[in-house]
Formats: structure tokens, C-alpha cells, sequence
């Protein structure tokens, strides 16, 4: 029995078990947790108190106040301490004589005033009082003094707590980026005893909190990955500024959620046919937002009669490619520079709304504005300078990414350091004893080891943490040191991640990086010179440049891989091995090597497209993708000189009086026999590739930027704390009850009730020679898909009135729907609302909760319409849970015509009946100018709408390029029907749609034939990755 102990447990171990042991009343138990927010069962939280001992962001101000003057007015800083004492101590006097005189009071007996000893002790205490008061006045005084001496320093200690929650914050976008107290504690203890000193305390003030952000700045951003480096400097700036109280929560939640700030949907026409409509949607949003001015009034109120009044300066300004760099119309420009502090925002917010493309450009300005140029500029850390900041006991932790691997990079360091050869652990099963063996072996003599994968080892990591804290490592040399290379898992140990040195492992991105790492690591003068043929290198040189080609075409989203594939030199080793087998066979059963004489191009294509590279491909779409590259880089007449791999003109912006100035671009293959002259040619190459390099059209760039501006806002908004309002601003529930009361009076649609539906459907006819009635394939389809809107409808209906309850109190708070309500406090669509408990998808994926409910209420009244008026002149496809079903069906009543219909002479070769597995879709897109309201309804098949065309559009029934910094286009009415004849348009490009932008086959729902024109076939826009969507996010 274990009795009157104190235990104290911390969380280093996972599990703390007392199985078996009995414990006395008066036995204490205290567990301590690493975790910020951990998830305690509601049976714990019952039965034991929970404390929370997290640092808030003013209390660790208070705290790095102390450290700074502890080290910067020592003297200060100890009068301040002395003082304090002495306070609490005259004060503890003070109680003590009134304490004595009251105990004399009490035990005296008989006349007070004959008691001299009373009396005495009485002028004793009036005496010692007042003396005490005196210091304690006189030490009020010097307090006062003295914090205001203090109160210089607290920019530094303001600067370090939004420094160090802004890493907090960061850790919620990747569990790897966590960090503790400690490190943060030393990088602030590093930046003050390191930053330029000064006799002016400002001065110096200054020079610390400048030194301080810059030095945890490098210090997070080596251990980031690229995509996310941006993210955490923006988050850094408005907490600066939020902290300084420049700007509001509110307004950082108008740049994040743009229209989606708007309670509804937009009520005025857009003046300028260049701004979309989700540009003016926020626009609209932005000119009703109040920003923290002076005056405190809606500085863009003016902006939409701006737009309007100004078109063709705003016009100009919008179509700019660097609209960024450029004055703002109207009085925009001059308002802004006046705004000395709430400028650079308000210029942001701006570009945010009106060229969301630029979203991300315009922030590394507004970084610029704010932190300085050298918080944007490149930087890199070097392997020995991260050597140099660890310890025996502190780790380098490489957080490891596709394609990159710091092995080499780590024998180079050694082999300068003369501790070569490094000792390597693969981690994975049965390796965590060996790995144990040689950090034990190595540790007293000052080695180095690299513990590779330890995803794969994550027990041994947790147990190799515990040593190092509690330095059970027997004779730990100076030297030692331990490399240690992961992939990102929320697995992985905490405390592993809080005491190493975070370093992330990238592989170059862009063509010429990916070429030049290619020829600097893979290809060399011996590979070169393996094979004597003279189109042996020229095939080299093709296959690298495919592998560069399709690693990069990732970057651009669906618009570039329906599927982002992980290409990796794996691929490319293979394909160079191939090429290598195949040459060498060639050689071996012919006496000719010059030219392409003998090379069988068909197979060269199948081996690398569908065997090397076409073994990770697994849609369709991509496959047939890949082997248009294929078709267009090995070729019969690729070898000759003036040939290129890609040859395009890209626009210089420059216009004479022929008109716009364009320069060509060519990628050819060198002819040379030294590797020198390749390499060479590769750091000749652009550093920024043109989307026109992979195929794509010139304004793939805008998707490009527009997917990482979309990420970036996104990780920003998921990690933003939900914050209340300020000041006489509203909180969030209140926000929240008056969108949802909104939502209920006017957005929810009517229920449908399933007896009337049935009935209505028994009375509806179906096409042309087929009974009316619920057996009719389209009335079956109808009825199906009202009884999923209904399901919608009624989930929708019952979490609006749970939230009301909610925030009014009626209810329990649950997980589902505090998620509702912060969904909805982010403009976002609740996830109830779109998928089920499994995860599978009941309704629609569109981003704002505002544009959904416009689905709702049009999905609704186009079935609504359909169950009342008969069949639609034309159909919405993309308001359809099914649109594979809908086309399914049309295909049955098309067959079931031929079935009924008697045999016409034009039938005769296809026979008076059709398999339904035998018909295909036969489509035609109709002129702009057809109404279908007009014609009359067709014999077979459905005419379709809404439709939009991404990365094309359609002149004169053909398909062309796109105009000016457009992306998209709208598809005119499309006629659907069927057909039994296997090789109907062929010729055409075979064109697919898509629900969503995301294109992959759970969205993917049938091919539409389009013309192609004379000037480009349909490999042409293969490459331009044109395809038709029925939503665009």
C-alpha cells in the first residue's frame, strides 16, 4: 500500500499504469501533459481536476519583460525586486503591530486607561504605523519610477509572446512544426545577448526586436516546408498588427473570407465584364466592411461606383499582369499612402478582392511593408551552420519530402570534418536493437549517425528521447552527433520534435532545377559516352526533359494531373536503363549508327509511357495525357537540328506598329559529346517556366497562382483561434444566430412530401412513344433524386434549429454543432452538411455556405419544376446528386425508342433494336444563339446547360484560345443522345466533364465530342488539359 506520497507523472511516456496497486486516501496524483489542447474522455474529466497551465499571450509578455530587464537594467530590475519585498514586508508589520494591539485589547482587564503597558504599546504601534505608511507611500512612488523605466522595454517582450504564439499557431497546420517553451525561451535569450548594442534605450530596443524576429524567423522557417513559409509570415504580420490594435480580428477575417463575409448573395450587376463574379462579389463585401481608421467608416464604400465610374482605367488596371505594382484608379492610390500604418493592408485586402490570383504576390509585399525586405529575400541554411547550432544531445531532424534525400549532403559535411564514413540505420522492423547498438557505439568516441525513416521506427524514437533528457547515454563525446530523417506523421514523438533541430529536405522545383540536379547526379561523361550511337545522347537528353516536364505539370492542380503522381528518380533510372538495353541491342544487330535507322519509336513510347512511368498512372485521363507526351518527344524527326521539343512565342508586353512584340522560345536537344555542354545549356534555360513549356495555355499561370493563394488562405483561416468580437463589435455565436435565422426565413426550401411525389410522377409522361407513369427511366431518376434533396433539406433544416438552441442554451453544446457554427462563422459549409458518418458525399462541394444554399434553392426548384410542369426544355446538369444516372437513364428511353420505334431505311444497317451495353453518347454543342425554350422539344435525347469550358473556348463551333486572363468559358446548350455506332466522332478531341474541378473518376461523368480547328488537333488540348465542369470553385 503506498500511503502520504506526493506522485508527479510527466507525459514523456505515453501510458502510466498502477495496475495492482492500492492507494491511500491522503496519496496525491498529478499528471503532467506535453499537449496544448489534449482530448480528455468524459469519465477522466469527471474524476479528476484539470488544470490549465498553458501561457497566455499576456502573461508571457509579463514574463519576457523580466527576462529583458533582467539582463538589459540588472540594477533596475533588482531595486524593483528589493522594493517589492521591502513593501510586502512593512506590509506584514503593519498586520503584525495591529494583530498585538488588538491581542492587548482582548486580554486586558479593568480600565483601559489605567493600563500603562497598554497605553505604551499603543504609542508604539500609532508610532511604527506611521512610519510604515510613510515607506509605503514613498515606496509607491518609486514603483510608479521605476515600471516606467520598465515600460521601455515591453515592445520586446510584446514582440517575443506574438512571436511565440504565432509558432504555436503554426504547429496546427503540420504536427511537425512543433516547438516548446524552452527553444523559443533560447532563441530569445540568444537575441538579446547578440543584437547590436546601443546607448539610447530605444535605440536599443529597437535593435533587439528587430534581431529577435528576424532570428526566430530563420530558426521556423528552415524547418517549413516551402508552401507554408509565406503562411507563417502573414500570420506573423497581422498578429503584429492585431497586437498593436492597427487592425481588428474582424478586419483579418474580411481578407480571408472575402465574399464569404456577405449574409447575401449579391444584389447589384457587375460593371466591368473583366471582373468575375466572385471578384465582384467581393468587392461587394469588401465596400461594406468598417476597417479600424480614425473615422471608423467603410473606406472601399465607394469602390463599386468606382469601378463604375472609372471602367476602362479600372479595366486596364485589372487585365495588368503586376496590377500590384501599379497605381490604383480613382483616389484609391492616394487614400492608401495616406493610411501611414493600415495602408499596406488596406492595399492587400484590395488585391485580395479584385485579382484573388495575386493574392500571394501581394502578400510577400505586404510582408515587405511590414517585417522588411530581408523577410522575403531567399535564404538558405547551410548544412554546417546547422551542424554548428547542435549538441550531443540535440538532433538534426530532417522533415523529408518526395525526391529529397540530405545523405549525400551529410557524407560531404563528414568527409570536411574528418568524420567520415557516417554510420546509417534504415528504421523499419527489427531494426530499432541495431540502431540502439551503434548510437551506443558511437556516442563515447565522438561519431556520427544517420537514422534513416524513422517513421518507420516511432517506439524507438520516443524511447532515444527519454535518453537524451535523462542523458542515459554512457560517456556522451562532444563530437557526437545524430542525423535523424523522417517523413511528416502526426505519430511522430512530441517531445522528439521539441528538442530537435527541424530542417526541411525539398527537391528544386522548375524545369531547369530539375534538369540541372538531372545532369549533376544522374548523367555524367562515362554515362554519356556508354553507347556509340548518335542518337544514343539525344535520347538521354529526351528522357531527362520528359521526367523534368511531367514532375513539374504537378504544380498546376487537376488542371495539370487529374491524379498528382510522385514521379520520382526511380522513373527516370528505369526509362535511362531501357533506352540504354535497347540501344545496345540495336548496335548489336546492325553495322549503322547514325541517325534514327532501326529505333522502333512505337516501342520506346510504350516502354516509358505505359511500362516506367505508366505503371503509377491510374486514370485514364492522365494516361492518354502521357502518351500524347510520348507521341510528341520521341518521333522520327526529333533528332534533327533544327528541330525542338517544345517551340512557342510568348508575349514581351511590348507593342510596335504591327502590333503586340513576341519573342520564340525553343527547348532543343545539344548536340554534343561532352556533359559540360549540357550542362551548360540547362543553366542557360529560363528560371521561370511558361506554362506553354508543358503544353498548357499561357493563362494556366492564373489557376497556378489562384490554387496557392486559395491553400494559403485556407491554412490561415483553419488555424485562426475563434475569436469573439471586439470592443462594440459582435461575437462570433451572435453572428452566427443572426446568419442561421436568416438562413431559415428565407434559404430552406420547401419540404417535398413523398405521397404527393408519387402521385405527381404517375402522371408524368415520358418521351415520345413511351408510357407516362414512375417505370419511365427519367421519372425513376426523379424520384430518386427528390428523395435525396429531401434527406438534404431536412439535415439542413434540423442543424440550423440546433444551433439556435444552442447558442441560446436550451441544448448541450455538442461536437457537431459547435463544428456547424464555426463553419458558418468562416463562411464555409458545415461537413455535415456534405458527407455522412462514413465519409460518403450526400450533397454538393461548393466552398461558401452562401453559394451552396444558391444550389440548394436551385436544385430544388429545378425538381420542383420538373414534378409540376412536366419535363424542362433543358436540363441543369450540375443540379443533378447523380448526373451519371441522368444520362444513364436518357441512354434507356433512346434504346427503348429503337426498341418500339418501327425499322426506317436509315436503320436498316443498325437493326430496329439496340443493346443497352452496345450505345454510346453522341453529342453536339448547338449555336450561342439557340434557345431551346424556343424549339421544339427533340425526338430523342436532352438538351443540357450550364456547362463551363476550362482552358478553351468554342469559336464558331470549333475550339480556339482563350481571350486576355480569361480561364474559362461557358459551353452554349448541348445536345445529348445515343448511339449504337462505335466510331462516331472519333476525330473530334473526346473532350470529359467533370462534377467538380477536382478530376478524378469518382467525379468523372462522360465525354463530349468538340470540333477541333484546322490549326490544332485534339492532342493539342490534350496537353492544354481542356476539359468541361459542371462547378468551378
Amino acid at each position: 500500500c503506498i500511503r502520504d506520497r506526493f506522485f508527479f507523472f510527466s507525459s514523456r511516456r505515453r501510458h502510466t499504469r498502477c495496475s495492482g496497486v492500492s492507494w491511500a486516501r491522503r496519496c496525491v496524483q498529478e499528471t503532467a501533459c506535453r499537449l496544448s489542447n489534449p482530448s480528455f474522455s468524459p469519465e477522466l474529466s469527471a474524476k479528476t481536476t484539470i488544470i490549465d497551465f498553458t501561457v497566455t499571450q499576456n502573461g508571457l509578455e509579463q514574463q519576457l519583460l523580466g527576462v529583458v530587464l533582467s539582463k538589459e537594467q540588472k540594477v533596475l530590475e533588482d531595486t524593483l525586486n528589493q522594493l517589492l519585498a521591502d513593501v510586502n514586508s512593512n506590509k506584514k508589520t503593519l498586520k503584525q503591530l495591529d494583530k498585538s494591539l488588538l491581542d492587548k485589547l482582548t486580554s486586558s482587564k479593568g480600565n483601559l486607561l489605567e493600563d500603562t503597558e497598554l497605553v505604551e504599546v499603543l504609542n508604539n504601534t500609532k508610532s511604527q504605523a506611521k512610519d510604515v505608511e510613510v515607506k509605503l507611500a514613498d515606496a509607491e512612488v518609486k514603483e510608479k519610477e521605476i515600471k516606467e523605466k520598465r515600460e521601455h522595454y515591453r515592445p520586446v517582450a510584446t514582440r517575443g509572446s506574438v512571436l511565440y504564439f504565432c509558432i504555436i499557431e503554426v504547429s496546427l497546420v503540420s504536427w511537425m512544426y512543433n516547438s516548446s517553451l524552452k527553444q523559443f525561451l533560447d532563441l530569445f535569450d540568444y537575441s538579446i545577448n547578440n543584437s547590436e548594442k546601443a546607448t539610447v534605450t530605444q535605440k536599443r530596443v529597437e535593435n533587439i526586436t528587430k534581431y529577435l524576429t528576424y532570428h526566430v524567423y530563420r530558426y521556423v522557417n528552415r524547418g517549413l516546408f516551402e508552401k507554408d513559409k509565406t503562411t507563417f509570415l502573414l500570420m506573423v504580420c497581422f498578429k503584429i498588427l492585431t497586437t498593436a490594435q492597427i487592425i481588428s480580428n474582424n478586419d483579418v477575417s474580411l481578407f480571408l473570407k472575402g465574399r464569404k463575409a456577405l449574409t447575401a448573395e449579391p444584389d447589384r450587376q457587375k460593371p466591368l465584364k473583366e471582373l468575375d463574379d466572385n471578384c465582384w462579389a467581393n468587392v461587394l463585401a469588401l465596400s461594406r466592411h468598417s476597417f479600424v481608421t480614425e473615422s471608423n467608416i467603410c473606406f472601399f464604400k465607394d469602390l463599386p461606383d468606382s469601378l463604375s465610374r472609372f471602367q476602362n482605367d479600372w479595366a486596364k488596371w485589372i487585365m495588368r499582369t503586376d496590377p500590384e505594382n501599379a497605381p490604383i484608379p480613382g483616389d484609391y492610390q492616394e487614400r492608401i499612402t495616406n493610411e501611414k500604418d493600415l495602408g499596406p493592408f488596406l492595399k492587400l485586402c484590395l488585391l485580395r478582392c479584385i485579382k484573388e490570383d495575386r493574392t500571394l504576390i501581394a502578400s510577400k509585399m505586404f510582408i515587405k511593408d511590414n517585417l522588411g525586405k530581408e523577410f522575403t529575400d531567399p535564404v538558405t541554411d547551410s548544412l554546417e551552420s546547422i551542424w554548428l547550432e547542435s549538441t550531443p544531445t540535440k538532433p538534426v531532424l530532417f522533415l523529408l519530402s518526395a525526391g529529397a534525400d540530405p545523405t549525400s549532403s551529410i557524407d560531404d559535411l563528414a568527409k570536411k570534418k574528418k568524420k567520415s564514413p557516417v554510420e546509417k540505420v534504415s528504421m523499419g522492423e527489427g531494426q530499432e536493437k541495431v540502431a540502439d547498438e551503434v548510437i551506443k557505439k558511437l556516442s563515447p568516441i565522438g561519431g556520427w549517425v544517420i537514422l534513416q525513416n524513422c517513421h518507420l521506427g516511432l517506439k524507438f524514437m520516443e524511447d532515444l528521447e527519454s535518453q537524451l533528457a535523462e542523458n542515459r547515454l554512457p560517456d556522451v563525446h562532444e563530437d557526437f552527433r545524430l542525423w535523424i530523417t523522417t517523413e511528416p506523421t502526426t505519430q511522430f514523438p512530441l517531445a522528439m520534435l521539441q528538442r530537435a533541430i527541424k530542417v526541411t529536405n525539398e527537391p528544386p522545383k522548375g524545369l531547369k532545377a530539375g534538369l540541372h540536379k538531372t545532369f549533376t547526379t544522374i548523367i555524367n561523361q562515362d554515362f554519356l559516352e556508354k553507347i556509340e550511337h548518335s542518337a544514343w545522347r539525344s535520347q538521354i537528353f529526351t528522357v531527362c526533359f520528359l521526367h523534368s516536364v511531367v514532375i513539374e505539370r504537378r504544380k498546376f492542380g487537376p488542371l495539370g494531373w487529374c491524379v498528382p503522381y510522385e514521379f520520382n528518380n526511380s522513373d527516370l533510372e528505369a526509362s535511362l536503363q531501357f533506352i540504354e538495353k535497347y540501344m545496345s541491342n540495336l548496335l548489336a544487330g546492325t553495322s549503322q549508327v547514325s541517325g534514327n535507322a532501326g529505333i522502333n519509336f512505337e516501342v520506346i513510347r510504350y516502354m516509358i509511357c505505359q511500362v516506367q512511368y505508366g505503371g503509377r498512372i491510374t486514370d485514364e485521363m492522365d494516361r492518354g495525357l502521357f502518351d500524347t507526351y510520348g507521341a510528341m518527344y520521341f518521333r522520327e524527326n526529333i533528332f534533327n537540328p533544327e528541330a525542338a521539343l517544345v517551340d512557342f512565342n510568348v508575349d514581351t508586353g511590348i507593342r510596335d506598329a504591327k502590333g503586340p512584340v513576341k519573342d520564340r522560345i525553343r527547348y532543343i536537344i545539344p548536340n554534343s559529346t561532352e556533359i559540360q555542354r549540357y550542362r551548360e545549356y540547362v543553366d542557360s534555360l529560363p528560371d521561370i517556366d511558361s506554362p506553354e513549356v508543358f503544353g498548357l495555355h499561357p493563362n494556366a499561370d492564373i489557376t497556378f497562382r489562384l490554387k496557392e493563394s486559395n491553400e494559403m488562405i485556407d491554412v490561415i483561416m483553419e488555424t485562426r483561434p475563434k475569436e469573439g468580437g471586439t470592443g462594440t463589435s459582435k461575437g462570433r455565436d451572435e453572428i452566427v444566430y443572426e446568419q442561421v435565422s436568416d438562413l431559415m426565413k428565407s434559404s430552406v426550401p420547401a419540404d417535398f412530401n413523398e405521397a404527393d411525389v408519387l402521385e405527381k410522377i404517375k402522371k408524368l409522361p415520358g418521351p415520345r412513344g413511351i408510357d407516362r407513369g414512375p417505370t419511365v427511366p427519367l421519372n425513376i431518376f426523379l424520384r430518386q433524386e427528390i428523395q435525396r434533396m429531401q434527406k438534404v433539406i431536412g439535415l439542413v433544416r434540423k442543424t440550423l434549429v440546433d444551433i439556435k438552441l444552442a447558442i441560446e442554451g436550451q441544448v448541450i453544446m455538442t461536437p457537431i454543432i459547435l463544428d456547424a457554427i464555426n463553419a458558418l462563422f468562416d463562411g464555409k459549409v458545415p461537413q455535415r452538411w456534405v458527407y455522412d458518418a462514413s465519409g460518403a458525399e450526400i450533397s454538393w462541394l461548393i466552398p461558401g455556405y452562401l453559394r451552396w444554399f444558391s444550389d440548394l434553392y436551385k436544385r430544388h426548384e429545378q425538381l420542383n419544376n420538373w414534378l409540376n410542369n412536366s419535363r424542362p426544355s433543358s436540363y441543369w446538369l450540375g443540379g443533378f446528386f447523380n448526373p451519371q444516372g441522368f444520362l444513364t437513364a436518357v441512354k434507356q428511353e433512346v434504346a427503348r425508342l429503337k426498341v418500339t420505334a418501327p425499322k426506317r431505311p436509315q436503320d436498316k444497317d443498325k437493326g430496329g433494336s439496340w443493346s443497352l451495353d452496345e450505345v454510346t453518347y453522341k453529342t453536339q454543342v448547338k449555336d450561342e444563339k439557340f434557345d431551346p425554350t424556343k424549339d421544339k422539344e427533340p425526338d430523342e435525347g436532352v438538351y443540357i446547360h450550364g456547362l463551363i469550358l476550362e482552358g478553351a473556348k468554342l469559336n464558331r463551333g470549333a475550339l480556339d484560345e482563350l481571350d486576355g486572363k480569361e480561364t474559362k468559358a461557358k459551353l452554349p446548350i448541348l445536345y445529348v443522345t445515343a448511339t449504337n455506332d462505335k466510331n462516331v466522332d472519333k476525330e473530334k478531341y473526346q473532350c470529359p466533364v467533370y462534377k467538380y474541378q477536382r478530376r478524378t473518376d469518382k467525379y468523372y461523368i462522360f465525354s463530349v465530342s468538340l470540333n477541333c480547328d484546322a490549326q490544332a488537333n485534339a492532342a493539342h488540348w490534350k496537353l492544354r488539359g481542356v476539359a468541361l465542369l459542371c462547378h468551378m470553385d
